[in-house]
């Protein structure tokens, strides 16, 4: 769906009908650094569906079937950046149906998803994840 010159971005009625739990980033990660990431207290929702603001990365393939969200914004993509890397605590966003993209990286999003969490290779080689949004959808804020 295309809104405001967003493509992949929920429909109101999409959007209304799901019912989430708001998380933020300080409870999804507690810590990240030398000793790896540790899921913080939002891993009492995991497999339920939780709200989570942050900034989705600019895509390298807009038919993908996913996106990655993060925390601050990320102006380049660091597959295409020699100088870019993607921060620890990244979140996959997994969507419905392919075909994702936003006008602009520096302005925030919502996501709402399913929490699935673990370490797990992403969806392009070298990208890892610990926590994933699955079958969600998105809105920007």
């Amino acid at each position: 769906m295309v809104a405001n010159g967003l493509l992949g971005v929920a429909s109101d009625a999409a959007w209304a009908a799901t019912a989430a739990e708001a998380i933020d980033w300080e409870d999804l990660f507690a810590s990240t650094g030398l000793f790896g990431i540790e899921i913080g207290a939002a891993g009492a929702f995991a497999d339920q569906v939780v709200e989570l603001p942050g900034f989705m990365s600019p895509p390298m393939d807009q038919a993908a079937d996913y996106f990655v969200l993060t925390r601050s914004p990320l102006p380049d993509c660091p597959f295409c950046a020699p100088t870019a890397s993607w921060p620890d605590d990244i979140v996959v966003v997994r969507i419905p149906a392919p075909g994702v993209d936003i006008d602009d990286p520096m302005r925030p999003v919502m996501v709402r998803g399913v929490l699935d969490l673990g370490e797990l290779a992403g969806p392009l080689p070298g990208m890892t994840s610990h926590a994933r949004l699955m079958r969600a959808l998105w809105r920007p804020v």
